[in-house]
């Protein structure tokens, strides 16, 4: 987390080292990054730099902290509202949102990938952190399916939840990290939600919402 003194820099010149550290981070990934360049892009020190943040990675997780805050605040309408839909329809959604979030902004959604993909290291950290907050949200449409008699008894919520949250997000950095065409996404968005189908929900429930609440 940043030093309170990178706080109370104004906020162009935040912003000014964040945005060099993001072209930095999204163009050379974590491990091959360099400070002397963020530093030189940003019109810092290197002695000041660690007046801000640490080191490099404190500075990486900064980012990574502004990319969930944004995704968070994406996905809250969704939240609010996802108990009007059954469970397959609200895994389309979480898809969705996902892909529009990282189409919007492809170097820092980068971040993602390059954590999960390149450093084995950087990845158990990430997931430490922010697992949780994937997981939350998708017990919560676990335990409303459940309620709705749309899941299999003998369900794991807890797992269930962590396996869907990681098969959708690594899904997601695929899709957007290739390139895939959007009529291409939807095929494999598609067959994914079956492969989640199949294993959780009960063969009633699929595809027709039963027992949803009028």
């Amino acid at each position: 987390m940043p030093k309170q003194t990178f706080f109370n820099l104004p906020q162009e010149k935040r912003q000014k080292i964040e945005q060099a550290a993001l072209d930095e981070f999204s163009e050379y990934g974590f491990d091959n990054s360099n400070m002397n360049r963020i530093v030189a892009q940003s019109q810092i020190a290197k002695g000041s730099f660690y007046q801000y943040f640490d080191d490099k990675k404190d500075l990486y997780f900064h980012l990574i902290d502004s990319l969930v805050t944004r995704k968070i605040s994406l996905f809250k309408p969704f939240l609010d509202s996802f108990k009007q839909n059954p469970f397959a329809k609200n895994l389309e959604e979480m898809f969705r949102i996902g892909l529009e979030f990282a189409d919007s902004d492809p170097k820092y959604y980068r971040l993602s990938e390059d954590s999960a993909y390149k450093n084995p290291a950087l990845l158990q950290e990430f997931i430490e952190k922010y697992n949780p907050l994937a997981v939350d949200i998708y017990a919560q449409m676990l335990n409303y399916a459940s309620e709705m008699g749309e899941l299999h008894k003998d369900i794991d919520i807890l797992l269930t939840a962590s396996f869907i949250g990681s098969l959708i997000n690594q899904t997601t950095i695929s899709l957007i990290s290739n390139a895939v065409p959007v009529a291409q996404r939807n095929e494999v968005i598609a067959e994914l939600i079956g492969f989640i189908e199949r294993a959780v929900l009960m063969r009633s429930a699929k595809r027709e919402g039963l027992g949803r609440r009028e």
